[in-house]
């Protein structure tokens, strides 16, 4: 793990912004072959990637505020502009409702592009995921001494005992009596949701999905949340409500979304109809 690859003078690029471009990319190439595919419209692909990484962005640090008002209290400059402090279910969310509004200002039908777009959007996460293992960005999950833990001293958020008070106490009550190691075993968390969004993404690229019905997407919706819910409870993130997480009502409200999405997908015919490519001018 190293959250800091490069540095020249005041200048420093870390892992987590290379694999958050990288997942972006990743998200491009995959979305660009569903649409050439397809017959979509590619140029609605690059404002839809535009928005993409806006809504992200701007989404993900927005629900950590909200979830952690405290933090940006104490330190508001530094959780606006830090390196760590971000909830990438704030970031679908907010990236998903800048792209709907794209997508029907351009008058195309929502749940065709939506479907074309599942594919990129579950490589982009799971390449966004590998960015939190890389920096130790605090991310990770509660303390264990399972052969899959994992350490990250020198993260952004270390797992050092001296430098984690959070961990530390959750291991005294995970592990009473035991000793505290210096450096903490923790379930790597975002490591497990790259893995389960790989093989979400082998799913949704089978060949058997009618595309324009919004099953895909609601495949996708519905993966995502229980994905996630069961995540969280190896997770650091304190309860809400009724023993649960913010992220694990969200992850609820997001699987409701895709099993709605696949009852209506079972009476709506799939969208089809798309407007041509503008075609290129003769030479």
């Amino acid at each position: 793990m190293h959250p800091i690859l490069f540095q020249y003078g005041p200048i420093r690029i870390g892992s987590y912004g290379v694999l958050l471009a990288l997942a972006f990319l990743a998200a491009i190439f995959f979305t660009n072959r569903e649409f050439r595919k397809n017959g979509a419209d590619p140029a609605l692909a690059w404002d839809i990637y535009l928005l993409a990484i806006v809504g992200g962005l701007v989404g993900s640090r927005a629900l950590y505020i909200i979830e952690l008002p405290e933090q940006f209290l104490k330190a508001p400059l530094a959780t606006l502009f830090g390196s760590t402090g971000f909830s990438v279910i704030g970031g679908y969310i907010l990236a998903f409702i800048l792209s709907w509004w794209r997508v029907r200002a351009a008058g195309e039908p929502f749940f065709r592009i939506a479907d074309l777009s599942a594919p990129g959007m579950s490589v982009g996460y799971a390449v966004g995921r590998l960015g939190c293992i890389a920096a130790g960005d605090g991310c990770y999950g509660i303390p264990t001494f399972s052969p899959c833990a994992m350490h990250f001293p020198n993260g952004l958020v270390p797992t050092l005992s001296a430098k984690n008070d959070l961990l530390t106490s959750y291991f005294l009550r995970l592990f009473p009596g035991q000793p505290v190691p210096l450096d903490i075993g923790v379930h790597p968390t975002p490591l497990y949701e790259s893995i389960s969004h790989i093989l979400l993404l082998g799913i949704l690229l089978l060949p058997f999905w009618r595309v324009g019905s919004g099953r895909r997407l609601a495949f996708f919706f519905c993966w995502f949340g229980v994905s996630r819910f069961f995540v969280e409870f190896i997770r650091l993130n304190p309860l809400s409500w009724l023993g649960l997480t913010s992220d694990q009502w969200l992850s609820i409200v997001i699987c409701a979304i895709g099993a709605a999405l696949f009852i209506r997908a079972g009476y709506v015919a799939p969208q089809t109809e798309v407007k041509p490519a503008p075609s290129e001018p003769a030479a």
